[in-house]
């Protein structure tokens, strides 16, 4: 039935439902959205795998948000009186997200309908207050919940629907006893929902507490992007015209958006920062190694980092995958940290792909499979993007074995997938000294200070660390010292391109996300 359900209007939603679904400009469900919808309009529970940004969040916000205009429409009285819907998430970051969808869906029934995301209120009587208020959708995390049943601020004894969202990542974050607890508050009866980017022991185990008899959706969801929504190019180049190329097209403003780049080792991520950096070219690095005392903690680290990307304070973002991007804590039961002390491993899944419009391999990666990961992040949903990969002569049999894959996986065996863009590198070559002397200032105790610079301002804001710090204030003012010790230089005289090198490149035509194949 699912596959038939081709347009949202498909699915009898209310009309307010149905305009505010067309003003977020969604042409057709996804198909999370297309098999989870139309079976929780039914009522029916629901156990649902499906990648990070396929759509999950409407999959079950359109069925709850129809299920509440229901209600108002049959002049429900108590639906004004008690929270409707609970939804559980891992994160404030995604509590956050979570929100902002759903008050997307709502915006022509906003007068009906309210949502509040509890986890963003660090003022309790504020929030008390507008609890007090009722609002139909309470998003937060199992904790933060907890906090305001228990205190009386929340009623969840009317509950129509409770959903999940991230459940795989719920007990591994330590929120197993919390929402044990929270359970015993539900009605008897209410309809659940489990979403999730696998299916794990953790999430059996949320399956046999909340759900009952569910339709478990197990989508087989390639990585790929449609074909008509990613450009892929890819710039032959050597080792050093990588960062030549990389500083040209920045500066010149030919990359516009947010931005991705990924390197094959951390090492290379803090050298190409802090060579990025001397040109006043801001960029954050997403480090899978920061010390971290529970996997909670270094998500909240990269939410941080991801939060300040999505609210523009940064627009690239230097990632590293030198483990093996499908191997992620999140698909492995025995990466667990626990209190016991196990040995860490490195998470690669990082999450990043909202608003991002252009993945650059600075390095090209080792696998077809980790060339898909990469290059996934981008043209999410309905949006288009770019991928752009800069290929020295060692990665030409890489470069073979991924556009076998693509033209496989994309059923086109007559013109390779990942386009050559040819130019001549004497366009950029005025650049060349100032990429040279940039380079040769990025030394190996540069990249290591850099590293220890990140570890140090990571154990200051640890939580665990707080309390040790309260009592020992001059380790504190020690760290805090040694911190600010060998900043990443800024070099004044490179922020600005003088106008005789942009007269100069005027013509150059590399512009992200809408590459022209061109060739001079």
């Amino acid at each position: 039935m699912a596959e038939d359900l081709t347009e949202f209007s498909d699915f009898g939603l209310d009309h307010r439902l149905s305009k505010a679904i067309e003003k977020c400009g969604w042409k057709r469900p996804t198909p999370i959205q297309a098999a989870a919808i139309p079976i929780a309009l039914q009522g029916k529970d629901i156990l649902a795998r499906a990648r990070t940004g396929s759509g999950k969040t409407a999959a079950y916000a359109i069925p709850a948000i129809q299920k509440l205009l229901t209600l108002l429409d049959r002049g429900e009285n108590e639906i004004a009186n008690a929270a409707k819907i609970l939804i559980l998430v891992p994160t404030k970051e995604l509590s956050r997200q979570a929100c902002n969808n759903i008050k997307d869906l709502t915006t022509c029934c906003s007068h009906q309908i309210q949502a509040i995301n509890v986890s963003s209120q660090d003022s309790s009587p504020n929030l008390r207050t507008q609890l007090l208020s009722y609002p139909h959708i309470v998003i937060g995390t199992p904790t933060r919940i907890l906090t305001c049943v228990k205190s009386k601020s929340l009623d969840i004894s009317q509950l129509e629907m409770l959903v999940i969202d991230e459940a795989d990542l719920i007990f591994s974050f330590n929120f197993e006893n919390d929402l044990k607890s929270l359970l015993v508050y539900l009605p008897n009866i209410c309809q659940s929902m489990l979403l999730s980017a696998t299916l794990s022991d953790d999430v059996k185990s949320l399956r046999k507490l909340v759900l009952h008899n569910p339709v478990v959706l197990k989508l087989q969801e390639s990585q790929l992007p449609e074909q008509d929504r990613l450009d892929q190019y890819f710039i032959k180049c050597n080792e050093e015209d990588k960062f030549l190329l990389i500083y040209a097209m920045f500066k010149l403003g030919l990359i516009e958006g947010k931005s991705i780049l990924f390197i094959n080792t951390i090492n290379r991520c803090y050298r190409l920062k802090l060579y990025l950096e001397q040109f006043s070219i801001k960029c954050c690095v997403l480090n899978s190694e920061l010390p971290q005392n529970s996997r909670y903690q270094l998500f909240v680290i990269r939410s941080h980092i991801i939060d300040e990307f999505n609210r523009g304070i940064y627009d690239i973002i230097i990632a590293s995958d030198e483990t093996v991007l499908n191997t992620s804590v999140r698909t492995n039961p025995a990466n667990k940290i626990s209190n016991k002390g196990k040995r860490r491993h490195k998470d690669s899944e990082f999450g990043v792909s909202r608003g991002v419009k252009n993945i650059i391999n600075f390095d090209f990666p080792k696998t077809p499979e980790s060339y898909i990961h990469r290059v996934g992040r981008t043209a999410r949903g309905d949006d288009v993007g770019s991928a752009l990969s800069l290929v020295t002569s060692d990665d030409e049999t890489l470069l073979k074995s991924v556009q076998d894959k693509l033209s496989e996986d994309y059923g086109n065996d007559d013109a390779a997938v990942v386009k050559p863009y040819t130019f001549k590198m004497n366009e950029i070559e005025s650049f060349r000294y100032r990429a040279q002397d940039a380079l040769r200032a990025v030394t190996k105790n540069a990249v290591r200070d850099a590293r220890l610079r990140e570890i140090k301002k990571e154990m200051l804001n640890s939580e665990k660390l707080k309390t040790y710090f309260g009592h020992n204030p001059k380790d504190m003012q020690a760290l805090r010292h040694d911190l600010v010790l060998h900043p990443a230089k800024v070099r004044p005289h490179l922020k600005n391109v003088p106008d005789y090198l942009g007269k100069q490149n005027k013509n150059f035509n590399i512009i992200f996300p809408s590459f022209h194949a061109c060739t001079y």
